[in-house]
């Protein structure tokens, strides 16, 4: 890249819509880019008098150009090459903050050579609104959303400042919801000064949506205005309270959903939906939560473990249920429907709060999850994951039979206990082969014998310092290990 002077550099100033200017030549007029180096600047020797407004096809000015891009990296151009003069040439379009950007450039030869320059750019407009919104509002609140206008001009201004709220999700004004009875207010301002504007409003209950609100200010042919969304947050919490209706065979059975009943008896319930879910065998849901166990994305030995424990069940499960595994292959082939979120199937029922709760990511990961039970219930894949997951965890086991949460740290008892408590598990439903059994025998002796160390240690201990044996000197740790001793004779 041909490289200005620094001077010349230093003088710089990028205007938001594209438009450049010298600082040193606001109050002598603009310039015509006469030079050819894309820049109007006081190196261009012919003077051109400011541009005319912009007006539409009717001879009316344009609508304002509303700001909504404000990303905060405006570009980043990992290799350019030169021409054979070594100059670099790269356009881009710039985000719609009005802000100090940096600019970093660095450059180097194939012998290593480099050079690096920093700079930085100013975006700006003669008239410039700036709104200083909150990170989210809250429902009930009272507050007055305040924004800044500066005037870069030469002269005073006299002009609007607009504020218009509307729904995010259905795109429809709320100015009267949110009681912005005066959206309109007035300013004055000096050149070169800022002023500020406020607009009481207040937020309602139950709005169940995010809030978008746009800023306009106008004063003669300059305009401009921000555009951004914000989350509108309630004060109550989503409880889900379940009754589980157990029948066999075909009978009739009452049930009574208690508090649902006594929820009319409360001042602050506010209900949001009734779901029924059936399925005639409850283990489905059971399957359902494997790959979760499967997904997780850390290297602990809990999560290498709990990788282990769902594709051994897994295994298991589909060599005992071939239905279930005719099922999940009709899914990877041919039934998209079936891997679509219950909610995704009835679209009707999502209300905007909805979209704007953790509920409803679960309930978008309710299609990945199903579309994850297909893969992980592969016969090939289920092997190879379960003999990674186990070689992980061989390696996470100290030589004192302790195993560690993380590679290289001190053997953990807890994490001992809760790893052989796991395979206990697998062990009572019958999910270990007995190849398979006999790979982590060894590694499940050590682990059983550090443990019976332990609990002498901890007996040791009471003798020692001579405690009351009648007492009670269990904890939750002697509790853990008598639970995993419980699957072990």
């Amino acid at each position: 890249m041909s490289a200005p002077s620094e001077s010349r550099l230093q003088e710089v100033v990028v205007n938001a819509l594209g438009a450049k200017e010298s600082k040193d030549n606001k109050k002598t007029g603009y310039f015509k880019d006469t030079d050819s180096d894309g820049i109007s600047d006081k190196f261009d020797n012919e003077k051109a008098p400011p541009p005319p407004p912009q007006k539409s096809s009717d001879g009316n000015p344009s609508p304002v150009q509303v700001r909504k891009n404000f990303n905060e990296t405006a570009f980043f151009l990992p290799e350019l090459k030169t021409d054979p003069n070594g100059n670099v040439s790269f356009s881009f379009t710039i985000p719609e903050a009005l802000t100090t950007w940096k600019l970093m450039t660095f450059a180097h030869t194939k012998d290593l050579s480099s050079g690096y320059i920093e700079k930085t750019l100013v975006t700006q407009k003669p008239l410039m609104v700036q709104a200083n919104a909150p990170r989210f509002m809250r429902e009930g609140d009272k507050i007055e959303f305040s924004a800044k206008v500066v005037n870069l001009s030469d002269k005073e201004i006299t002009g609007t400042a607009q504020l218009e709220l509307i729904n995010t999700t259905t795109n429809a004004p709320v100015d009267g919801w949110f009681k912005n009875i005066f959206p309109v207010q007035h300013f004055t301002i000096a050149t070169g000064q800022s002023g500020a504007v406020k607009f009481p409003i207040e937020i309602p209950f139950n709005f169940n949506s995010a809030l978008t609100y746009r800023i306009i200010a106008k004063a003669g042919n300059a305009s401009d205005g921000e555009e951004m969304a914000l989350p509108v947050l309630v004060n109550r919490m989503l409880v889900t309270e379940s009754l589980p209706l157990n029948l066999r065979g075909i009978n009739k059975k009452d049930f009574k959903f208690e508090k649902l009943l006594n929820s009319a008896n409360s001042s602050s319930i506010s209900n949001h939906a009734l779901t029924v879910e059936y399925t005639s065998n409850p283990a489905w849901y059971a399957v359902q939560s494997l790959p979760y166990l499967m997904e997780y994305p850390y290297e602990c030995a809990e999560q290498t473990f709990n990788r282990y424990y769902a594709n051994i069940l897994a295994t298991n499960i589909a060599n005992s249920m071939p239905k279930i595994k005719a099922v999940f292959e009709k899914w990877k082939t041919a039934d998209t429907a079936a891997l679509l979120s219950n909610l995704q199937k009835n679209e009707e029922l999502k209300s905007a709060l909805l979209q704007e709760t953790p509920w409803v990511l679960e309930a978008k990961n309710e299609s990945q999850q199903k579309k994850n039970i297909a893969l992980l219930f592969d016969m090939v894949r289920m092997s190879a994951e379960a003999s990674k997951a186990f070689n992980k965890l061989k390696d996470l086991q100290s030589s004192n039979g302790g195993f560690v949460w993380f590679k290289g740290g001190p053997d953990d008892r807890y994490m001992t206990q809760y790893i052989i408590s796991g395979i206990g598990h697998l062990r009572k439903l019958n999910a270990l082969p007995d190849n398979e059994y006999g790979k982590i025998k060894t590694m499940l002796n050590a682990a059983i014998s550090y443990l019976d160390m332990k609990i002498k240690e901890d007996y040791d201990y009471l003798i020692k310092y001579k405690s009351d044996l009648k007492d009670n000197h269990t904890g939750y740790t002697q509790i853990q290990y008598l639970y995993m001793r419980s699957f072990f004779s």
